[in-house]
Order: C-alpha cells, then sequence, then structure tokens
C-alpha cells in the first residue's frame, strides 16, 4: 500500500519539482496550493505525511496549518520545506514541532526526498518505502 503524501505548496515549478523528486517512490503525492483546502484534505483523509511551505495562497500560512494540526493530532509527520527562513518563523515552526526543517531551493531536493523516506519508516515501519 503507497503511503499518502500531501504537498501543501503554491509554486507551480516546485510542485513539478517535488512530485519528479518523488516520481518512483511514491507516484501519487496530492498537491495543495492553498492551506484550507490542504486542511479539509487532511481532516478527511488524513495523509501518511504532509510537506508544508510557508507562505501560500490565501488566507492560511504554513505555520497556521502546522498549529492546527498539533491540535488534531500530533502523530502526523510533518516536514517544513520553505525558502522563508526568517529566524523567528522558523523558530515559531520548530517549537510547535516538525520532523525537519528543510530551506527551499532546488539543491535541497534530495536530502527532502530522504526527510520524507526516513520520516515514512518511523511512523509506519519499512514496509512504507
Amino acid at each position: 500500500m503507497q503511503p499518502k503524501i500531501i504537498l501543501v505548496e503554491d509554486n507551480p515549478v516546485f510542485q513539478t519539482l517535488i512530485i519528479k523528486q518523488f516520481d518512483e517512490l511514491f507516484p501519487e503525492v496530492i498537491v495543495f496550493d492553498n492551506g484550507l483546502d490542504a486542511m479539509n484534505e487532511i481532516m478527511n483523509n488524513p495523509p501518511d505525511l504532509i510537506i508544508l511551505d510557508y507562505e501560500l495562497i490565501g488566507e492560511m500560512s504554513g505555520l497556521d496549518i502546522l498549529k492546527e494540526l498539533k491540535k488534531i493530532s500530533a502523530s502526523i509527520p510533518i516536514i517544513f520545506f520553505t525558502a522563508n527562513i526568517d529566524i523567528s518563523i522558523t523558530s515559531s515552526i520548530l517549537k510547535v514541532g516538525v520532523v525537519e526543517y528543510i530551506e527551499k531551493n532546488i539543491f535541497s531536493l534530495p536530502r527532502l526526498k530522504k526527510s520524507v523516506i526516513n520520516a515514512l519508516k518511523n511512523s509506519m515501519g519499512q514496509a512504507a518505502v
């Protein structure tokens, strides 16, 4: 059974790059460009892992989503993948709790892939990958 991964990313270029990074291992990454649609999906059909950007289309930031998710369930692994490296935002994200915080650029895509694989192994067991 394939793990369900939700990607919340508003940049179409990074959406494509991330999907291509996971194509062989995880062919069905569900993509949202805004927080409200992502939250609806997460609430109705929880994923095995979430990749979040900070700046998103709409009213919710990635930090807003993270805070809401932590109120509901601390068990879903969340990886923050963002170009926003403001120290106060980074500190807030880390305080709420994520599996990993990765600065978003094309060179960090392999690190993101490795982090997703490790997070899924830790949360679902070896059969996840």
